[in-house]
């Protein structure tokens, strides 16, 4: 994002596209993430996360550091706090 900023100055269409590729290619990858087998899906978890980091990134490029930092104590405390129902649901 900080390359196509530079690149790309103030036109608001080239960064909605390289914004659009970032957030798209994250979720790509994100993808090859969850596993499904045996009827259970696994690795949503960690897509998710994927996804986040990529809007992080693009929130610090676009100078938003508050929204950065919002969405990375919720991501923290959303991934740190939920493990617990994560393994109780499992053990089910």
């Amino acid at each position: 994002m900080l390359i196509a900023l530079q690149m790309a100055g103030s036109h608001a269409e080239t960064m909605t596209r390289a914004l659009h590729g970032l957030l798209g290619g994250m979720g790509f990858i994100g993808g090859g993430a969850i596993l499904k087998s045996h009827g259970s899906v696994r690795g949503l978890a960690t897509a998710a996360s994927l996804w986040s980091t990529g809007a992080i990134g693009a929130a610090v490029a676009f100078r938003r550091e508050e929204i950065a930092v919002v969405l990375a104590i919720a991501k923290f405390a959303l991934l740190r706090w939920l493990q617990p129902l994560k393994r109780a649901e499992e053990e089910k």
